[in-house]
């Protein structure tokens, strides 16, 4: 069928574990293709200014991407960030989502 780039993301503060599928990135050309733009979405993926970046190759097509910025309140100073998963998948089902129902009309005396 057809391959894809897959990015999730995690941006939850207080310990909440809660990833979200953000972008679904068609690529054409193949397996390959998909490894290459998925390398260079890890680069480039996200604010770039005042932001650090951290790649970590997890296998041959799954990356975690960390992105962290230092954020100062007064004489306070914390490091704020969030996490992405990419990975490559390929396509092998589909189905249409089926249109929504016609509401119900109120039942009326009368």
């Amino acid at each position: 069928m057809s391959w894809y780039v897959l990015v999730e993301r995690n941006d939850s503060l207080g310990g909440d574990n809660t990833w979200v599928l953000s972008q679904k990135v068609a690529v054409d050309g193949g397996r390959d293709a998909a490894v290459a733009r998925a390398e260079e979405l890890c680069r480039t993926i996200g604010p770039r200014e005042e932001y650090g970046r951290l790649v970590f190759r997890r296998s041959e097509t799954s990356w975690l991407v960390e992105l962290t910025r230092e954020v100062r309140d007064g004489s306070r100073t914390w490091s704020h960030g969030s996490q992405l998963h990419v990975s490559v998948a390929e396509l092998v089902h589909s189905e249409e989502t089926p249109p929504a129902p016609q509401p119900k009309r109120p039942w009326r005396r009368g």
